[in-house]
């Protein structure tokens, strides 16, 4: 999120906007520390019920979605930092994505970036349609109190679309003592499976 701060400062005035959107049934008392440490003033959102992972067909954050001023959707990337983080000797992010909007911004459709990029297809497979309300409905239940049925559907979900980090990320950050070993065994069972789509266009 810093990173993200830095790059809105540098480009603000260049008809640029980010807008960050925390995808978490766990709602504002989740989410605000995260805008709040990074002294965010761009647009925050807090989506509750996963619209636009949705939309976007988004499994894994962060996701960057770029838009042009006329709608136009030019990239989907995963992984999207804005720079390289570390926790303790463990090394995660990048530094070589936010250079990348940054140029976008300044050279718009002129960009190397803005071309050959293959948007992710947002059309799903009957099982990835059938895990979506299912995860919905999870949601539901998370918010009406019942956390047996939420994980019921949840569990659902994740059995129907296993590609969506969102779908088990979301569940497990209600149990957080168990939210590390789960990531690390299913990160573990990736084996050469890549945890975020490969960025194209990096080396233009």
């Amino acid at each position: 999120m810093p990173g993200w701060q830095a790059v809105y400062n540098e480009l603000q005035n260049s008809n640029f906007v980010v807008i960050a959107a925390a995808q978490d049934t766990g709602g504002e008392a989740v989410a605000r520390q995260w805008y709040d440490r990074a002294k965010a003033d761009f647009v925050t959102l807090v989506d509750e019920n996963h619209t636009i992972s949705s939309l976007y067909n988004l499994v894994n954050v962060p996701s960057a979605v770029w838009i042009d001023e006329t709608g136009q959707v030019i990239r989907i990337d995963e992984g999207a930092y804005a720079e390289t983080h570390k926790m303790g000797e463990f090394e995660f992010g990048r530094n070589d994505y936010a250079p990348m909007v940054t140029d976008w911004v300044r050279k718009g459709a002129e960009s190397v970036y803005a071309k050959g990029n293959s948007v992710p297809e947002l059309a799903r497979t009957e099982q990835q349609a059938l895990a979506e309300p299912n995860f919905k409905l999870g949601v539901y239940f998370h918010k009406q109190g019942d956390a047996k049925k939420a994980d019921k559907y949840w569990a659902k979900a994740q059995q129907l679309n296993p590609d969506s980090w969102n779908y088990h990320r979301q569940d497990w950050s209600f149990t957080p003592a168990e939210a590390g070993p789960n990531w690390a065994r299913k990160y573990q069972s990736l084996g050469d499976k890549p945890y975020y789509r490969p960025i194209e266009g990096l080396d233009p």
